[in-house]
């Protein structure tokens, strides 16, 4: 009995160090906002096409060394809006923030109807 109980804390504990792996600093939060402003910057630059209008999606992006914006992938169903978020935001240079290397952002991103 002392074994098992034993085996399910160590168990406990290797979840606990694997659930908080995924966010390395306190500043995750306002780095995925200072992004997530400045993709969306991006965006509005660009002339936005009617046959994406109302549709979402959710873009994986890493930033590499300088600043650079990297889609890692992108999930929804309308593929103008797809075609469309490569063109505009794809290995883009970022103007503000120091961003850590090899964390992947997800960004929500949904286009107003009009």
């Amino acid at each position: 009995m002392k074994k098992s109980v034993y085996a399910l804390m160590v168990m406990m504990a290797l979840n606990i160090g694997f659930a908080f792996a995924g966010t390395p600093e306190s500043h995750q939060p306002k780095a995925v906002q200072l992004l997530t402003s400045q993709i969306y910057e991006l965006l509005s630059e660009n002339v936005i096409p009617n046959e994406i209008r109302g549709s979402k999606a959710e873009v994986r992006v890493a930033v590499d060394e300088g600043n650079y914006l990297k889609i890692l992938s992108i999930e929804t169903d309308n593929e103008a809006l797809r075609t469309y978020l490569k063109g505009a935001i794809d290995y883009e240079k970022l103007s503000k923030g120091t961003f850590q290397k090899g964390i992947v952002y997800r960004i929500p991103i949904e286009v107003a109807k009009r």
